[in-house]
């Protein structure tokens, strides 16, 4: 994995509107990617906490959308959002954890069925969009309840595999976090659940990766430098 700057991110993202949609996870990866937007340096928890769901410059645009609820009126509420809104040239998705623990089958059966349709109906067939496999996660003891618990990392492995498939039926890009984080057990914070900020940065910088592979950017650069060099060689010549 290549660990890029802020510089790299501020060029890769310029004159781009990004939306990250997804539950708590995604939302410190949103956090990290506006850090990044800014500088080198990682965000703090106070930073974190802050219910901040919009970042915009001259330069840049990145939004958040918080998908923990996930019902087919909320869906369609925040799908509203991106047709009044600007036309996004990248969507980040994922909120496969938080639709495993809370609503199951339903939640599955409408990001399964309803979500990854209405994306391609609302957005613009130039949009990048991302599927974000999950992350493997811990709980501590009696945090989810009505679920068994053992249940989860396997309902996880096993619903990254429907929903990568199905968000290839879809044309979405698919990114397999869950394979990146496999052996980064000591990045999780207390609630075993969530990441630290070396974590989150790593995430940023695949996600960039992917976003830079995608768009053909590097390549052109690396063409153009090669184009340079041999205009310069020439004149010297």
């Amino acid at each position: 994995m290549k660990l890029l700057s802020s510089a790299d991110v501020w060029r890769l993202l310029h004159n781009k509107y990004v939306a990250v949609l997804g539950d708590s996870i995604q939302r410190s990866i949103y956090k990290d990617i506006v850090k990044i937007l800014q500088n080198d340096e990682f965000r703090t928890e106070n930073q974190l906490k802050r219910k901040v769901r919009h970042y915009r410059t001259d330069n840049h645009l990145v939004q958040f959308f918080s998908l923990t609820h996930v019902s087919l009126k909320y869906i369609e509420s925040v799908l509203a959002d991106f047709e009044q809104g600007p036309l996004f040239d990248v969507v980040i998705i994922n909120s496969f954890i938080w639709d495993v623990i809370r609503n199951h089958e339903q939640s599955l059966e409408i990001n399964q069925d309803h979500l990854p349709i209405r994306l391609t109906e609302v957005l613009s067939p130039y949009c990048l969009v991302i599927w974000n496999m999950a992350m493997p996660v811990g709980f501590k003891a009696g945090e989810v309840l009505e679920y068994p618990i053992p249940n989860v990392r396997w309902d996880i492995k096993e619903g990254n595999i429907y929903s990568a498939t199905l968000a290839d039926l879809h044309k979405f890009d698919v990114i397999n976090m869950h394979f990146h984080f496999h052996f980064e057990l000591r990045s999780r914070v207390k609630d075993a659940t969530h990441s630290n900020q070396l974590a989150h940065r790593k995430y940023t910088c695949i996600l960039m990766a992917h976003i830079d592979q995608a768009w053909g950017v590097q390549q052109e650069q690396q063409e153009e430098e090669v184009v340079g060099s041999k205009t310069e060689h020439a004149q010297h010549w």
